[in-house]
């Protein structure tokens, strides 16, 4: 029971940190767009702190172990980008700063949908959990067809993929129907199967163990 608590604490800190952080991301935006006077670094700071807090919480449920790790590899991608801008805000290099000051030479005022315009191409780009150690999954009785299920999911979530169509059913069926394939193409004793992130997307890759 307590266990269950625990897992369910961590699981509601984990969604609550990843909507911060977005928050957190809007907030640089308004920074970046000159809307935000201050740079949210103090926020940046503590939200470093909550994330590498959370990716050191130790937790047995797989899908959940992924989640972590994803949110951890998103808030370091956002960082990089955030410090990179700054910088080039504090140089005057930065294309938005660049673009507000030549129409002032031009007499005018940008608007915020002038602005949004110019800089589309530099928005933030959503980062991808192919930073985080994706886990390998072993067998395929039902307790690892079940974490491997949950760990694509979760994948799939993060790279905001449509999983409605996703059923356990499905997978468990296709990896069943490959193990045997591959074992007989690559004469390996097993198949391992890991959750990867290509292109923005969540794919499951099958290891052959030769």
């Amino acid at each position: 029971m307590a266990s269950r608590r625990a897992h369910d604490a961590l699981v509601d800190e984990c969604g609550k940190t990843e909507e911060e952080l977005e928050a957190l991301k809007s907030r640089y935006e308004q920074y970046f767009l000159g809307i935000e006077r201050r740079e949210p670094s103090r926020w940046r700071d503590d939200m470093k702190k909550r994330v590498e807090r959370l990716k050191e919480t130790f937790t047995k449920n797989t899908g959940l172990r992924f989640r972590l790790q994803t949110l951890h590899a998103r808030f370091l991608s956002y960082e990089r980008l955030w410090l990179r801008s700054a910088r080039e805000k504090e140089a005057g290099t930065y294309r938005r700063d660049l673009f507000k000051a030549r129409l002032r030479i031009k007499g005018t005022e940008p608007t915020a949908a002038e602005v949004a315009a110019a800089v589309a191409p530099a928005a933030t780009p959503r980062p991808t959990p192919a930073a985080a150690a994706p886990p390998t999954f072993s067998g395929t009785g039902e307790p690892q067809l079940r974490a491997l299920y949950q760990a694509y999911v979760e994948a799939k979530k993060s790279c905001r993929e449509d999983v409605s169509r996703l059923t356990y059913e499905a997978l468990a069926k296709s990896v069943q129907k490959q193990v045997p394939e591959l074992m007989a193409r690559f004469k390996a004793k097993a198949v391992d199967f890991r959750v990867e992130v290509k292109d923005g997307k969540a794919i499951l890759k099958a290891i052959p163990r030769v």
